[in-house]
């Protein structure tokens, strides 16, 4: 075994949403733009019930915020990073749809079929330049940080602001749903 094996355990791939090692916390360096961008979180569906990404509204376990209502139009979604973000992931383009700018952090797992659908769907996604640190301390002091890449969807969201800061920002080919309507919106 060695020394990096355990990063790349497909167990952990398996976690359900309330598993504690699930809580990574968005650091401030990633969240304080994309609050900026969207003039406030409007509602985040999974935080702690301490509420750092200060949020009008929000959920945490024991609720299930997947499950819950999402009205709110501006929404910052760091769900849990099992397989468990498949069904947030939905419920992120539903609420798209249904015309609220979702911001959506997950991993840059780019070979699933969940991040090509999200992919499809986004009016841009921004590729984190580093891999991001949580500000959890492991025990040897250092800051705990993914074991992977991450990504940012825009989801009605114009993410090219946070492109120099944050990494590079891609328009995906196939995302002309929000292009369609934001011109339906400049004609009128």
């Amino acid at each position: 075994m060695t020394i990096a094996s355990h990063r790349f355990d497909n167990a952990k791939r398996r976690r359900p949403d309330h598993h504690a090692r699930q809580a990574m916390l968005t650091p401030g360096y990633v969240l304080e733009p994309i609050r900026n961008l969207l003039g406030g979180i409007g509602l985040d569906p999974c935080t702690e019930p301490d509420n750092p990404t200060r949020a009008d509204a929000f959920y945490c376990l024991p609720q299930d915020g997947c499950a819950m209502p999402w009205h709110s139009s501006t929404i910052f979604c760091n769900p849990p990073y099992g397989e468990a973000r498949n069904r947030w992931v939905e419920k992120c383009i539903d609420s798209a749809r249904a015309g609220s700018k979702v911001v959506l952090l997950i991993p840059s797992h780019t070979e699933t079929q969940i991040f090509q659908r999200a992919m499809a769907n986004a009016q841009t996604v921004l590729f984190v330049q580093a891999r991001l640190r949580f500000g959890v301390l492991r025990e040897n002091g250092r800051q705990e940080a993914a074991s992977h890449g991450s990504a940012i969807f825009g989801f009605g969201v114009d993410l090219a602001p946070l492109g120099g800061y944050l990494g590079t920002v891609t328009r995906p080919h196939r995302a002309d749903m929000f292009a369609n309507a934001q011109s339906s919106e400049e004609k009128s």
